[in-house]
């Protein structure tokens, strides 16, 4: 895996903050933590998807977003000493992490001064994350939404041009910041020209290429 958080670093600074990860692994369903818990470590997401989901002040669970390889969540544990985990964060398939704490973080950054590069490129990514949510939401239909969240993580599961994403309707207009109808509307013209399949609890993209030109 080649980390783009730490392309700014040496060689030898890479494999120093490497070596202090802890790799975790985990199986389809499993909580990597729950909103509201204690945190002192950040992961670095190395195989497979993990959704991020909170619970709103209805107390209805949402989908707020899925993260691939490459993809780094937890950052705000390095620089609050008494940060809470914001989000809960459920393994999709088997997925491994590697997991820094802030003890050993401090110390990397006691080694390597540079390495504080590290951290604002985590946080950077974070903003730009929710920045991109925030525009989408006001200067975007709805339905462009669901198919903008669509195309991208149909990219991010695809496999010989076919994408099984393993979400539900439900999932992917709470991503879009929208309802199932609206989402279930904005599908039908794909589901009718046999770009994309529904099935239960998984949306099915046939042609992935076809759906990024669209």
């Amino acid at each position: 895996m080649k980390w783009k958080i730490l392309q700014s670093l040496t060689d030898d600074q890479q494999r120093d903050v490497l070596r202090a990860a802890m790799r975790r692994r985990y199986r389809d369903g499993d909580t990597l933590f729950h909103q509201g818990d204690p945190g002192d470590t950040v992961h670095l997401l190395d195989r497979g998807h993990v959704a991020l989901r909170i619970v709103n002040v209805r107390g209805v669970m949402l989908t707020v977003d899925i993260l691939g390889p490459g993809s780094t969540f937890g950052e705000q544990t390095l620089v609050e000493p008494n940060a809470h985990r914001t989000a809960s964060v459920v393994a999709i398939g088997g997925v491994e992490t590697l997991t820094i704490d802030r003890d050993s973080f401090a110390e990397i950054l006691r080694r390597h001064p540079a390495a504080a590069t590290v951290l604002v490129e985590m946080l950077a990514s974070q903003v730009r994350r929710m920045t991109e949510m925030l525009l989408d939401s006001h200067s975007m239909p709805a339905e462009e939404r669901v198919i903008k969240q669509l195309r991208r993580l149909a990219i991010g599961f695809c496999e010989g041009n076919i994408a099984t994403l393993p979400i539900t309707q439900e999932e992917l207009a709470s991503m879009a910041a929208t309802t199932r109808p609206t989402a279930n509307r904005a599908l039908q013209p794909l589901v009718n020209d046999g770009s994309v399949r529904l099935g239960r609890g998984r949306i099915i993209v046939e042609d992935v290429s076809r759906l990024s030109n669209r």
